[in-house]
């Protein structure tokens, strides 16, 4: 190649850049936010998931303090002491983990995750969810959930870890202690700054069962935190045992004679199901309805078919409750509570209840009354009225005061009186 023939191309590459270079750097700009900002797809597919707002996308609210802030639709619990003092076993920070305030890291899918955290301290804490399901019912749960236990505040790094584990439970009997016999645990997990997916596997021994998520750091860290996201419920509903029927002894047949077509028997129509709803007052806040704690008026009770479509809402009125949405189709409904005026939850206020054809299946809400403080009023003090001085008192006080000044009031008089005679005289 010759050296002008070179140079030629040298130049025209260049100019080629030099035209190319812009067209890039706002090809770039323009769709770098879209990158960025662009939800991956949700990786939380779970047919038939019978949970209410599984992965946390369906919002957050504040339950009795600002620094508890829980995806609606769960609850939360921790464990007291022992050790609070000494930064142990004390109740964590629940916080909405938001993508697009902090970025993707700890969110696996959509644009929520919930963290719960503490700071140089230990929990045994988590959340949970009760769910109505028919008896003996094959349950299947799982999530998705990265831990970050680190004494340094650099969250891509993991130094000296505190033993940060992490479990999900079912308690097939619908309690909500952790530490109950009954809860079905999964083997804890132990690793840091990855996704893992834990599942576990058991069979339902009530109406109503709960989902446990629960996170244990060892020790006291800087940061322990735990972040959870995609959870499922499925419900494998038992298959009906076949009736024996008993047979017929054969008889000899008589020669038929021809008859009529029978006609066509029609398909029977499922029958329609039932949940029954009542909210009453809960005393000692253990979420169970006992002897003394009466029905509860004025909360509303809202029903929502499998597609979160409202189908109906009731006002309980404290007397002719259990009352019951009949006429349903076998599937799965959620329900939602609004309390009473003065009433405060002692349980979730959102449900989702799996029925059968035929069946009836019996919710009660708990709340406790919260008495309003009553101002204590604060007493004024009456300002004493001054007595106005009779007229016989100053003149009194007027007289004496004239006869102190008068010895030298004279002895004045006595002085200038002599004076003023001698100037006078010489004046004449």
């Amino acid at each position: 190649m010759s050296v002008n023939r070179l140079i030629g191309t040298l130049t025209f590459t260049r100019r080629t850049i030099t035209r190319i270079s812009p067209i890039c750097l706002f090809l770039w700009l323009f769709l770098w936010p879209i990158l960025v900002s662009a939800k991956p797809a949700a990786q939380g597919d779970c047919p038939g998931n019978v949970l209410v707002n599984p992965g946390f996308e369906g919002g957050f609210s504040e339950r009795g303090a600002g620094e508890v802030s829980v995806a609606n639709g769960w609850f939360p619990w921790w464990q007291d002491g022992p050790g609070q003092a000494e930064g142990y076993y004390r109740r964590p920070e629940y916080k909405p983990e938001d993508a697009s305030r902090y970025g993707r890291r700890r969110v696996r899918s959509g644009n929520f995750a919930q963290k719960f955290f503490n700071t140089f301290s230990t929990h045994n804490a988590g959340i949970l969810q009760q769910v109505q399901v028919p008896v003996g019912s094959r349950l299947t749960f799982s999530a998705w959930v990265q831990a970050w236990s680190s004494q340094h505040y650099n969250p891509d790094t993991v130094v000296s870890p505190g033993n940060y584990r992490v479990y999900i439970g079912i308690d097939p009997t619908g309690g909500t202690d952790w530490s109950s016999s009954n809860v079905v645990w999964s083997e804890p997990r132990m690793e840091y700054n990855t996704w893992m997916r834990l599942e576990i596997q058991t069979v339902a021994k009530a109406g109503t069962i709960t989902v446990f998520l629960r996170g244990q750091p060892e020790f006291r860290n800087q940061f322990n935190d735990s972040y959870w996201d995609d959870t499922c419920l499925t419900v494998v509903r038992p298959t009906p045992r076949p009736t024996n029927t008993p047979k017929n002894t054969p008889t000899p047949t008589a020669t038929p004679t021809p008859e009529a077509s029978p006609t066509p028997t029609s398909t029977p129509t499922p029958a329609p199901a039932n949940i029954c709803i009542s909210v009453f007052d809960d005393h000692n806040s253990n979420g169970r309805r006992e002897e003394g704690e009466d029905l509860v008026a004025g909360a509303v009770i809202l029903l929502f078919d499998g597609n979160h479509i409202e189908l109906e809402r009731y006002t309980t009125d404290g007397l002719s409750e259990p009352y019951c949405f009949s006429g349903l189709a076998a599937g799965t409904y959620y329900l939602k509570r609004q309390n009473a005026p003065g009433y405060a939850s002692t349980m979730p206020d959102d449900f989702a209840a799996a029925v059968v054809p035929g069946g009836s299946t019996t919710i009660e809400f708990g709340a406790r009354f919260v008495p309003t403080p009553t101002a204590t009023p604060t007493a004024t003090s009456t300002a004493t009225p001054t007595a106005t001085p009779t007229p016989k008192l100053i003149f009194r006080e007027m007289g004496n005061a004239m006869y102190q000044v008068s010895g030298i009031i004279l002895a004045a008089l006595a002085l200038i009186i002599p004076v003023g005679l001698h100037y006078l005289r010489k004046r004449l």
